[in-house]
C-alpha cells in the first residue's frame, strides 16, 4: 500500500494541521492514547525543528499509510541537509529509541531529506497466534499421520518438511553472525557516548551488564543440583579443570577475521566486535563515518532478521510434524521441567529485588508496588516492552520522582540491554536441554554459557521472532541440536509473557536503586500516595 502524501507550507499552523491529521489516523487506527499522545508530540517536535532551522515558507510533504504491516508516516522536503529528528541529549539515546521504532530515522540524498516515523507496528501477538496455528496444524497432521503410509510420510518429510527446516536455519544463521557483531559493536560505541554524560552514564551501564552477568552465574549455579549432566569432561583435578579454563581463555581469540562468520562461531564474533568497537572509541571522530555505517547497518541487518523470523510459524510446523512422525514427540514433556524452573527462579528474583528495592527506597513494600503494577501488567498482558515503554517512563518520573534527564536516558536503555529474566531464561534453558540431550559439559562449557546468555540477552534484536534467532546462535555455540529449538519455543510461548513483564518490572527497580544512589530521586513524590 503506497503512503497518501499532502503538501503544506511551512509555518506554525501547518505544524497543527499536520499534527491533527496524524491524531486522527492514529486514533481510526484505535491506538493507545499514551502513544498517539507521544507520536504526535514527536511530529511536533520534528516540525518545529524544521521551523526554528530553515524558518518559514518551505515546502515540505507528509506521507501517511501502511507498508510492510506497519503504519508509517514520512516527512519530505527539500534543502540543506539537516536532521530535525536528534534530541541533542545523548547520541546512546537516539540511537536506542531508533532501534525500538520509537524515534524517527533521518536520511539524506543530495537535498532531498526523508525522515520516517513508525507509528504502529504489527502487533507482537500476532507472531504468536501463528505459531498456535502451527502447532494445531501439527499436531492434526501427526495424528494423521497413522493413516498416511510410512513411505508417503518420508517423501513429504524429505522433500518438504526438512528442506524447510534447513532453509529457515540456513537463513538465521547467514545473518546472525553480522547480526550480533553490529549489535554488540554499536552497543560499545553507544557506551563510549555514554561517557558524555559523565559518571552518571559510565555508572549505570557498568551495573546493568554486571548485574546480568552476576544473575547469570547464580542462575547456573542454582539450577545445577537439579539438573543430571553429564560431567565428564570436567576431569577428577583441579589443576584440569583450571587448564581447560586456560585453554578456552586463549580459544576465544580468533585466528582470522572470516571463519568465525564462516562457522558461526559466537564468541570469536563478539571478540571481533569488541576490539572493532573499542578501536573506534579510540578513533574519536576519524572513525565517525564509519561509526554511522555501524548503526546504519545494525538497523538494516534487524529489518532482514525480522523479516526472516516472519517464518518461524513454518518452522514450528516442519520441526513439530517431523518431531511426531519420528516418534520423539513425548520428548516434549522434557519443557515442563525448565518452565516450572525459570518461573520460580525469575519470581524469587523479582520478590527480592522488589523487597531490596523498597529498603534502599525507604518506601512502603505496597506503595511501591503500586506504582509499579501498571507498567508490569501493560508488558505481562501484551508481552511487548515497547507497548509498555511510556507508561514505564511515566511511572518512573511522576511515580517514582526520578529526574527526567535520567530517565529520559537510562530508560530506553534499560528497554534495550536489561533484560534480568531473559538472562535467567536463556541460562536455565541450555542446561536443563544439555541434560536432555546428554551434552558433555565441563567448567568451560558452564562459563560459555552464562557469558553467551547474558550477551545474546544484551544483543537481541527488538524485533518480533528475534528469540529463535537468540536460540539458534546458543545452541549452535554450546554443541546442543538444532532440534531443541522447537522445545525452546514451547518454553517460550507459556513464559515469553511472564518473561516481558518481569524484565520491565525488575528494570524499573533497578532505575529508582540507581537514581537513588546518584541523589535524582525526589522522595517527596515516591511517597506520595
Amino acid at each position: 500500500m503506497k503512503l497518501l502524501y499532502k503538501e503544506y507550507v511551512l509555518n506554525e499552523a501547518a505544524i497543527d494541521t499536520v499534527s491533527a491529521d496524524v491524531q486522527d489516523y492514529l486514533n481510526n487506527q484505535r491506538t493507545e492514547r499514551r502513544s498517539v499522545q507521544r507520536i504526535r508530540l514527536t511530529v511536533e517536535e520534528i516540525l518545529l525543528n524544521l521551523l526554528a532551522h530553515f524558518g518559514g515558507g518551505m515546502k515540505f510533504s507528509v506521507g501517511l499509510g501502511k507498508q510492510f504491516g506497519r503504519h508509517i508516516l514520512r516527512l519530505r522536503y527539500e534543502a540543506e541537509p539537516f536532521d530535525p529528528s536528534k534530541s541533542g541529549d545523548n547520541p546512546l539515546t537516539d540511537d536506542v529509541l531508533r532501534s525500538l521504532g520509537l524515534s524517527p530515522a533521518w536520511s539524506c540524498r543530495g537535498k532531498s531529506n526523508t525522515v520516517s516515523l513508525v507509528l504502529a507496528d504489527r502487533p507482537k501477538r500476532s507472531t504468536l497466534f501463528f505459531i498456535l496455528l502451527a502447532v494445531i496444524a501439527a499436531a492434526i497432521l501427526g495424528v494423521l499421520g497413522n493413516v498416511i503410509p510410512e513411505n508417503v510420510r518420508q517423501n513429504v518429510n524429505d522433500a518438504v518438511l526438512s528442506p524447510l527446516s534447513n532453509c529457515f536455519l540456513g537463513l538465521l544463521n547467514t545473518f546472525a553472525g553480522l547480526m550480533i557483531f553490529l549489535t554488540i559493536c554499536s552497543g560499545i560505541l553507544g557506551m563510549g557516548d555514554s561517557a558524555t554524560l559523565g559518571r552518571t552514564g559510565k555508572s549505570v551501564v557498568v551495573r546493568f551488564v554486571s548485574i546480568l552477568f552476576a544473575i547469570g552465574a547464580v542462575s547456573a549455579v542454582v539450577v545445577l543440583p537439579f539438573v543430571s549432566l553429564n560431567l565428564s569432561s570436567i576431569g577428577q583435578e583441579q589443576t584440569s579443570a583450571f587448564g581447560q579454563i586456560s585453554r578456552m581463555f586463549f580459544d576465544i581469540l580468533p585466528s582470522n577475521i572470516i571463519d568465525p562468520f564462516r562457522t558461526g562461531n559466537t564468541f570469536h564474533v563478539i571478540v571481533i566486535a569488541a576490539f572493532t568497537g573499542c578501536a573506534l572509541l579510540a578513533l574519536g571522530e576519524r572513525g565517525s563515518r564509519v561509526r554511522a555505517l555501524i548503526g546504519e547497518g545494525a538497523l538494516l541487518f534487524q529489518q532482514i532478521v525480522s523479516s526472516v523470523c516472519a517464518l518461524v510459524p513454518l518452522f514450528v510446523f516442519s520441526m513439530l510434524l517431523q518431531l511426531i512422525w519420528s516418534g520423539q514427540a513425548r520428548i516434549l514433556i522434557s519443557v515442563l521441567k525448565p518452565i516450572v524452573m525459570i518461573a520460580v527462579m525469575v519470581l524469587i528474583l523479582a520478590a527480592a529485588m522488589w523487597i531490596i528495592t523498597s529498603l534502599r527506597l525507604k518506601c512502603p513494600p505496597v506503595l511501591l508496588m503500586k506504582k509499579v503494577l501498571p507498567a508490569f501488567f501493560v508488558a505481562f498482558t501484551s508481552a511487548s516492552s515497547l507497548s509498555a515503554f511510556q507508561i514505564g517512563m511515566e511511572t518512573c518520573e511522576k511515580k517514582l520522582g526520578i529526574e527526567k534527564h535520567l530517565t529520559s536516558f537510562i530508560y530506553p536503555l534499560g528497554s534495550v540491554i536489561y533484560m534480568p529474566s531473559s538472562v535467567i531464561y536463556f541460562t536455565v534453558l541450555v542446561c536443563t536441554f544439555a541434560e536432555t540431550y546428554q551434552i558433555a559439559v565441563g567448567i568451560p562449557w558452564l562459563i560459555l554459557a552464562v557469558v553467551i546468555s547474558a550477551l545474546i540477552t544484551i544483543a537481541m534484536p527488538p524485533i518480533p521472532g528475534a528469540d529463535i534467532l537468540c536460540y539458534t546462535v546458543l545452541f549452535s555455540a554450546l554443541g546442543i541440536p538444532a532440534e531443541a529449538i522447537i522445545l525452546a519455543t514451547a518454553v517460550g510461548i507459556v513464559l515469553d509473557y511472564l518473561d516481558t513483564g518481569m524484565n520491565v518490572m525488575l528494570m524499573i527497580f533497578r532505575i529508582a536503586c540507581d537514581a537513588k544512589r546518584l541523589g535524582k530521586l525526589d522522595q517527596r513524590i515516591l511517597l506520595n500516595r
